[in-house]
């Protein structure tokens, strides 16, 4: 499959199987990743990979962080704001979280780009191998206490939480974009 044709096939799938996604296949993901274009080669982004046991804990601490956060709602919401945080690890065989992280030596801007760029790889590479991915982020994704739990600096930034499997069923969902011309001025 030719670059725009994978671009263009490409999509959020997030019905996964519990079908394991091998480390080696998960290392494949993240070395296409680590080929992202980057500003004076900052490489400005971190990956932190949850399998197994490491996805229920996940879903244990942003159940805790949760429930934390929860002033002035009602009971029953309140549970099931906790219970969604603590499945929510659990959509997919593997959690990839993706964070930027500032290196100061150019603008911000231009690393929060380069970590977008190094998922788009991840998401490109992954389609090619024929497996599902999706990326959220949520309330949950900026909080210090996930930032503490995954061993990040206080000034790095969670870009994504990148869900991993193979698909659980076929899709065909087809997509439609606004064509390039609408969105372009051209000077010359």
């Amino acid at each position: 499959m030719g670059v725009m044709d994978l671009i263009k096939s490409r999509r959020s799938i997030g019905v996964t199987a519990e079908k394991d996604v091998p480390d080696e296949v998960v290392k494949t993901l993240l070395e296409a990743a680590t080929w992202a274009p980057n500003h004076k080669k900052t490489e400005p982004w971190k990956f932190r990979v949850f399998k197994g046991e490491g996805r229920v804990k996940l879903g244990e601490e942003m159940a805790r962080i949760t429930a934390s956060k929860t002033e002035g709602l009602s009971e029953e919401e309140v549970a099931k704001k906790i219970e969604k945080a603590r499945k929510g690890p659990l959509r997919a065989p593997v959690v990839i979280a993706v964070a930027v992280s500032p290196s100061g030596k150019v603008p911000e801007i231009e690393e929060i780009v380069a970590t977008g760029c190094a998922i788009q790889n991840l998401l490109l590479t992954a389609t090619e191998l024929g497996l599902a991915t999706i990326v959220r982020t949520g309330e949950i994704a900026h909080e210090p206490e996930l930032k503490e739990y995954l061993a990040l600096e206080p000034a790095d930034k969670v870009a994504g939480l990148v869900y991993v499997g193979y698909p659980k069923k076929e899709m065909d969902i087809k997509a439609q974009r606004t064509p390039a011309e609408e969105k372009t001025k051209w000077f010359d």
